[in-house]
């Protein structure tokens, strides 16, 4: 198994298409969504590998969406870890449907001790 590569399968569901944001506009994948689908794919391939004392949480992500997807067809996402540094972790990320890569993209995350989440949170 290649502990850098992780994938998941999505299906576009109505709440996933631009006609979301405009009645107007037609059921077709949202950039919004690959963005979400991506983050969430990179977070689960790096959780997999941190031990309970660290969560990661997004930097930065650079997408460039390519390709159309219609409502009900599926959209794989696969995540690559480039660079893992002590603090950083750098991923390379597609999005491919019916074969066809219609978007790639990079990403930032950043692990962050558990401990510091927990103060944050009775702080507030």
């Amino acid at each position: 198994m290649n502990d850098k590569k992780y994938s998941e399968i999505f299906t576009v569901e109505e709440n996933d298409c631009i006609s979301k944001i405009d009645t107007s506009l037609p059921n077709l994948l949202g950039t919004y969504t690959l963005v979400k689908w991506m983050e969430i794919v990179c977070a689960k391939s790096i959780n997999r590998k941190l031990n309970n004392q660290f969560i990661t949480v997004g930097k930065k992500v650079s997408i460039e969406h390519t390709d159309m997807v219609k409502l009900n067809e599926s959209v794989e996402i696969i995540s690559l870890i480039i660079d893992e540094g002590k603090r950083n972790i750098k991923f390379e990320i597609e999005a491919i449907s019916n074969g066809k890569i219609i978007a790639t993209a990079s990403h930032h995350r950043i692990k962050i001790p558990v401990k510091i989440i927990s103060r944050f949170f009775r702080e507030t």
